[in-house]
C-alpha cells in the first residue's frame, strides 16, 4: 500500500488503513464546478459560464447537499487515519454563483487549527460582476481539539499565513498543485520517513514532493489516465523508494 497510487475512490483506500496511520494529509478535492457550470450567470447584459474542469473519468457534478455529505465523510476518514501529531491541509475555494458566494462552511465542524490564504496571483474567471478572485483557502485541520501537530515553521518555504504561489501551467492535469504547495506542507509538518497521503492525487504532485524530501506516500485517484501520468512523473525522478 505504501509508496503506491491506488486507482480507486479514496474512501476505499482509507478503509484499508488502520487508525492513527498517516502523518500528513495534503489534498484538494474537485470543487463540484460541473454542477455550478450548468447554470449561466447574467452580468450587465452579458452571459458568462462558470469555468468547467474535466477530471478525466470523474464527473464533478453532484447536488450540493450530496457533495457536502461526501466531503464530510472524506474528512472524517482522514481524521481517523491521522496520527495525533499529524496535520491535514485541505485546499478549497468560494464558489461565485448568481451573484452569491458559496463558502465550504462544513470545514468549521472539524478541529480547525488555522485558515491559510493561497494567493494564486491570477485567475481564469473573468466575470465582470466581481473583483478578480485570485485566492483560495488552505484549511489546516488537526486530529482533535487537544492535538498538538508537528510543526517546523523555520523549515517552511512560506512562513506566513498567506502563500504567494502561482499555478502550475505546465501540468497535464486541469487543476494541479504547484509543487511548492505540498512541499510547504511536508517541510513544515513532517519528519523524514513520515507518511503523506493525498486522497485526490491527480497528476502525482504530492507524491513527487514527498519523494523529494525522503517521505513515504500513498495516493488515491479515480482516473486511470492520471494515475499513469503520476506514475510517469515518479519514474522520471528515479527515486530510491523506502518503506516504513
Amino acid at each position: 500500500m505504501i509508496n503506491q497510487i491506488h486507482n480507486e475512490n479514496c474512501l476505499e483506500t482509507m478503509a484499508r488503513m488502520p487508525d492513527n496511520f498517516v502523518d500528513l494529509v495534503v489534498t484538494s478535492p474537485p470543487y463540484n464546478k460541473s454542477f455550478w457550470s450548468m447554470n449561466q450567470n447574467t452580468n450587465n447584459g452579458f452571459k458568462t459560464k462558470s469555468r468547467k474542469i474535466v477530471y478525466g473519468d470523474f464527473n464533478d457534478k453532484l447536488q450540493p447537499e450530496e457533495y457536502e455529505k461526501q466531503q464530510r465523510q472524506v474528512l472524517r476518514e482522514c481524521i481517523r487515519i491521522l496520527k495525533p501529531t499529524g496535520s491535514i491541509f485541505y485546499n478549497h475555494i468560494d464558489i461565485l454563483h448568481l451573484h452569491t458566494t458559496i463558502h465550504p462552511k462544513y470545514v468549521y465542524d472539524f478541529p480547525l487549527k488555522q485558515v491559510i490564504i493561497w494567493n494564486r496571483k491570477n485567475t481564469p474567471k473573468l466575470d465582470v460582476s466581481y473583483f478578480y478572485p485570485i485566492t483560495e483557502y488552505v484549511f489546516w485541520i488537526k486530529k482533535d481539539k487537544d492535538a498538538r501537530p508537528k510543526f517546523y515553521r523555520d523549515m517552511a518555504l512560506y512562513k506566513k499565513s498567506v502563500w504567494d504561489i502561482s499555478p502550475d501551467a505546465s501540468n497535464e492535469h486541469p487543476a494541479p498543485f504547484p509543487i511548492s504547495f505540498p512541499l510547504n506542507c511536508i517541510l513544515s509538518a513532517t519528519d523524514k520517513g513520515d507518511l503523506v497521503y493525498d486522497p485526490y492525487m491527480g497528476s502525482g504532485t504530492t507524491a513527487v514532493a514527498a519523494i523529494s524530501e525522503n517521505r513515504n506516500y500513498i495516493g488515491s485517484e479515480l482516473s486511470a489516465e492520471y494515475v499513469k501520468v503520476a506514475e510517469k512523473r515518479i519514474y522520471q525522478i528515479q527515486p530510491k523508494l523506502f518503506a516504513l
